[in-house]
C-alpha cells in the first residue's frame, strides 16, 4: 500500500505544475427549477430587484465577450444593493427578455429556449460551447470579473460567496444574488442606483444624499 501512495504522490507531483488553482466551492446550486422560475416571473414586477442578461458573448457573425460587459454587471450588482436595507435582489444570467435577442439565439446557437412568464431562458451552455470551456471555466469568468472589480466591501464578498450554477433543464444559468445591505455601496468611488430597471450613476448631491438616508 505505502508504494502504491508513493506512486500516486509521484504522479500528482508531476502533474502539480499543470493544474489551475480554482476554488468551485458553490458553484453548483441547490436551488430548485421552481424558485429559479419563481424569481424569473417577480424580475417582470419588481424591476428594480432584478436584472435579466442573456449571456455574455455578443449576438453577431463574430461571437466574442461584449466589451466592457463585466463592467456594466458590478455596476448593477450595485445598483441593486442601494436600494435599501432590508432589500436584496437577484441578476440571473441565461434568460432574455427581448423577442429580437431570443430570436437570434434561436437562430444562432440552435437552441429551444425554455419560456417562463414572459422571459425565455436560454441558458448560457451555448456559450461555454463556443468557447470550448467547463461550466467551472465559464463560471470562473463572471466570479473573476467581480472579485477584479472595485465593488466596495463587504458588498463583493458577499456576493462571490452567493453566486452559483444551476444546469436547469441543460440549458444552465448563473444566478448571482444581492443580500441586503446596512450601508452604501460603491463602485471605486461611484454610487449607482436603479431607475425602474436601468442602472444609473448617481451624479448630483440630492440623489446621493437620498440614497445615503435610506440607510440611515
Amino acid at each position: 500500500m505505502s508504494e502504491r501512495r508513493k506512486n500516486v504522490d509521484a504522479v500528482k507531483g508531476l502533474l502539480g505544475t499543470h493544474i489551475a488553482d480554482s476554488d468551485l466551492a458553490g458553484v453548483y446550486s441547490n436551488q430548485s427549477v421552481a424558485d429559479i422560475d419563481a424569481a424569473i416571473r417577480r424580475s417582470e414586477i419588481e424591476l428594480p430587484d432584478y436584472e435579466l442578461k442573456q449571456g455574455l458573448l455578443t449576438l453577431g457573425a463574430k461571437r466574442e465577450p461584449q466589451s466592457g460587459f463585466l463592467d456594466k454587471i458590478v455596476k448593477t450588482l450595485c445598483a441593486i444593493a442601494n436600494n435599501g436595507p432590508g432589500r436584496g435582489g437577484n441578476l440571473i444570467v441565461g434568460v432574455s427578455d427581448k423577442a429580437a435577442d431570443t430570436a437570434k439565439i434561436k437562430a444562432l446557437d440552435s437552441i429551444t429556449p425554455r419560456l417562463v412568464g414572459h422571459r425565455s431562458v436560454v441558458g448560457v451552455r451555448r456559450e461555454m460551447v463556443i468557447l470550448g470551456e467547463t461550466p467551472e471555466a465559464y463560471f470562473a469568468r463572471w466570479k473573476n470579473g467581480i472579485k477584479n472589480s472595485k465593488l466596495s466591501s463587504p458588498l463583493k464578498e458577499e456576493v462571490l460567496s452567493s453566486m452559483s450554477y444551476h444546469d436547469y433543464f441543460g440549458l444552465g444559468v448563473i444566478i448571482i444574488s444581492i443580500p441586503p445591505q446596512n450601508a452604501l455601496s460603491y463602485v471605486d468611488t461611484e454610487i449607482y442606483m436603479r431607475s425602474g430597471d436601468d442602472t444609473v450613476l448617481a451624479s448630483d448631491g440630492k440623489t446621493i444624499a437620498g440614497l445615503v438616508g435610506r440607510f440611515s
